[in-house]
């Protein structure tokens, strides 16, 4: 196996003005605790519930000409069918306020730049992510050191002067330590391979052409250069998630969720009002 260290801060300079989209926290982002986690995820299924109790009686109380019922056993679906409501005309002075919103710049500054797919698979052990995808006809391969689990809060599109990527990450956690009984030849580095206090990457299987490899690897060099400037704030953010992640689990399984049935209203069509 041929193998390429690559220290990403270095590498960097290939990539000027560099935007990647993070639907993100804002910057200072405060760790939460498990206590304060599950008063949230509390408040937001009593929220959820009370808002479902009020739909359902909104769709029980409309004006109910006949009812059919489906019984699932686990569940019912029950199908009203209801009167017609008329259709509200909009007003001229609603059309006015419409037009008047009307943004034609928006139609003529079109984003010309290129927009590209990405799926990106790995695992993460230890804090080392192993990375593949596919560009072209090629497949790649890498080890860094960033952890690509943090990127699980943040929105997966990334940008820059040529293209817009949008980024759909598989990313688990893997064994603390490889199953070598399963592949004995497969190599995973550790910690102590990696530079301490860099951001570094072995490139493991690539197209060997320098131009194709440049590209298939631009999307993920905008990443790390996202991930080297923000990488606290990631840590925090993936942190807090996992704690509003076991704290949810913790309020559904001594709170189930209220069993519901399935609700349709329907109406005949108004072949007038259509």
């Amino acid at each position: 196996m041929t193998l390429m260290k690559i220290l990403v801060l270095l590498s960097f300079a290939l990539f000027s003005s560099v935007v990647l989209n993070a639907d993100s926290p804002e910057a200072d982002i405060r760790g939460i605790t498990e206590s304060e986690a599950m008063a949230i995820v509390k408040a937001r299924e009593e929220a959820r519930e009370a808002a479902l109790d009020k739909k359902e009686a909104e769709l029980l109380n409309a004006d109910i000409k006949e009812t059919a019922i489906a019984d699932l056993g686990y569940q019912k679906v029950i199908l009203n069918r209801v009167a017609v409501e008329k259709p509200v005309q909009p007003t001229s002075e609603h059309m006015e306020s419409k037009e008047a919103d009307f943004d034609e710049s928006a139609f003529f500054s079109p984003d010309t730049r290129e927009r590209i797919n990405l799926t990106l698979s790995g695992t993460v052990r230890d804090g080392i992510s192993e990375l593949w995808w596919r560009h072209g006809e090629h497949h790649f391969k890498i080890f860094t050191n960033a952890n690509f689990l943090w990127f699980n809060t943040f929105e997966e599109r990334i940008e820059d002067e040529d293209a817009i990527y949008s980024v759909f990450p598989i990313i688990a956690k893997g064994y603390s330590k490889p199953l070598e009984s399963i592949d004995s030849e497969k190599w995973y580095p550790t910690k102590a391979d990696f530079t301490p206090g860099q951001i570094e990457y072995y490139l493991v299987k690539s197209s060997g052409d320098e131009a194709i490899d440049e590209e298939a690897l631009k999307p993920i060099m905008l990443m790390l250069e996202f991930y080297r400037d923000n990488v606290e704030r990631m840590k925090v953010s993936y942190e807090n998630a996992e704690k509003m992640r076991i704290a949810r689990d913790a309020y559904l399984e001594a709170n189930p969720r209220k069993k519901r049935d399935v609700i349709i209203n329907s109406a005949p069509i108004d072949k007038s009002n259509r």
